[in-house]
């Protein structure tokens, strides 16, 4: 087994980790007609902003892009899950909130969540979850890295169109 193949292989795994964990999430909630990614994305409004966030601050902290997470946004809208509030001070600038319904059916999204992290977690010990936290964060920090690359070199290029 090459290296090559070796990286390829970690890569799938953890993009099929990532793909059960939605279709989990879909299968214990598949009567609310939302997704997986939709509902883990709802959890973590309520986690981590239950009083409101803006759009540019989500893209930063899940990674996402800004037409990504719009896209997102306003399906869940759509669903009446979130709503805008407009900024006072610059009409441009919107803030994501909970609805009502989300506040009413997000204890059982949040608990779901709760569970299925809880048992999937289950199998590691705490050394092993230290570890993998490392490892993600050394594999986003490369992420991060290209990103930043590929930015300046995009920009030297443009600079140097006729």
């Amino acid at each position: 087994m090459t290296e090559s193949f070796r990286s390829e292989e970690l890569l799938f795994m953890m993009k099929r980790i990532n793909l059960n964990l939605t279709a989990q999430l879909e299968l214990s909630l598949k009567s609310k007609n939302i997704t997986g990614v939709q509902v883990y994305f709802l959890v973590y409004i309520l986690r981590h902003h239950p009083k409101g966030t803006y759009l540019t601050e989500l893209c930063r902290e899940i990674g996402v892009s800004k037409p990504t997470l719009s896209a997102l946004i306003k399906k869940m809208r759509e669903k009446g899950y979130l709503y805008f509030l407009a900024d006072s001070d610059d009409v441009r600038k919107k803030k994501v909130l909970p609805t009502a319904k989300l506040e009413a059916e997000g204890k059982e999204f949040m608990k779901k969540a709760d569970q299925m992290e809880t048992e999937i977690c289950s199998v590691l010990d705490g050394q092993e979850k230290t570890q993998l936290w490392n490892l993600e964060r050394k594999l986003m920090s490369q992420f991060a890295r290209m990103e930043h690359s590929e930015n300046n070199e995009k920009n030297r290029q443009e600079v140097y169109l006729p």
